[in-house]
């Protein structure tokens, strides 16, 4: 390996002072220690910059910049990174020791792939289990399309590939920005992955992808389907998928709106538009779980 780096974790973070340093600490305790921190600031209000000025290691690069939300960030992050590859790890989540030591045989069992997935758990604030993501099987370059069961955390991407293929950058489409990354990667490359857990993304109340605004959820889904047929590449391989994806954000709506127990209407209407769309929906968990919150 050399001296260059071969690793590098990106935190964009945005009012995270009660979390950061615990994150920072998990990654700073890999087995794996060949690579660098770059923690990416999006203008945050609290006191994040006093905190990481506490926190010593010259693993650690902190860049703070105006707010411009996450795939910004994470882009800014990418640009500043030495390593050959990248990852993009939130700043209230927590890595396992083991997370780049696995990555790293990833990268050698599948001869330096363009991108890749290592799974997760989820847990609450207090550490208990809620769930794993430790069994996926199969072609995920076709159940991607199904919807986002990739972990932020959980993905490496070659620097040369996310440099080419960044994050989009409109604001309006932040907390589904991922998930359309992954698709264009995914209509283009093979996605490997790992089952081994190696980060725990932690469940908490203040998660921006929890807070839900109506408009903002709907305007962020219609985004998210327009983005994905734009792309040339992910019309061709997914094209034939389009109204089962059309559904999918129908549900996934539903399912949001019904979990604020306010939008009952809303709910109905976007199972309907869903049914119409396509009549697999029957088959979502995510249809049902709509229902049960609402009635």
């Amino acid at each position: 390996m050399g001296n260059s780096i071969f690793f590098t974790v990106v935190i964009p973070t945005y009012n995270r002072a009660g979390f950061i340093t615990k994150t920072i600490q998990s990654v700073l305790g890999q087995t794996f220690q060949n690579f660098e921190i770059i923690v990416v600031d999006d203008g945050s209000t609290d006191n994040t910059e006093e905190v990481m000025k506490s926190i010593i290691s010259d693993k650690i690069t902190y860049h703070k910049k105006k707010n411009e939300e996450r795939a910004v960030a994470r882009n800014t992050g990418a640009r500043m990174a030495s390593g050959t590859y990248v990852t993009f790890f939130d700043s209230d989540d927590l890595l396992y020791p083991n997370h780049l030591q696995e990555a790293y045989a990833m990268v050698q069992q599948h001869h330096s792939p363009e991108f890749f997935h290592l799974g997760y758990d989820i847990k609450d604030p207090e550490g208990h289990l809620i769930g794993k993501v430790d069994h996926l099987e199969g072609n995920l370059n076709e159940k991607l399309i199904e919807g986002n069961i990739l972990s932020c955390n959980g993905v490496f991407i070659r620097k040369d590939i996310i440099l080419k293929h960044p994050f989009n950058e409109d604001r309006a489409l932040s907390a589904s920005e991922d998930w359309e990354l992954w698709l264009r990667l995914a209509s283009r490359y093979p996605l490997y992955y790992s089952n081994t857990i190696t980060s725990t993304v932690i469940n908490h109340d203040q998660r921006s992808v929890l807070v839900i605004n109506k408009d903002k959820l709907i305007k962020r889904q219609e985004l998210f389907v327009k983005y994905v047929w734009q792309d040339e590449k992910c019309l061709e391989k997914y094209g034939k998928y389009k109204s089962k994806v059309i559904a999918n954000t129908y549900t996934y709506i539903a399912l949001h709106l019904a979990l604020t127990k306010k939008y009952r209407l809303d709910v109905i209407r976007y199972l309907s538009k869903a049914f119409i769309q396509s009549v697999h929906v029957l088959r979502s968990r995510r249809f049902y779980a709509s229902i049960k919150h609402i009635f």
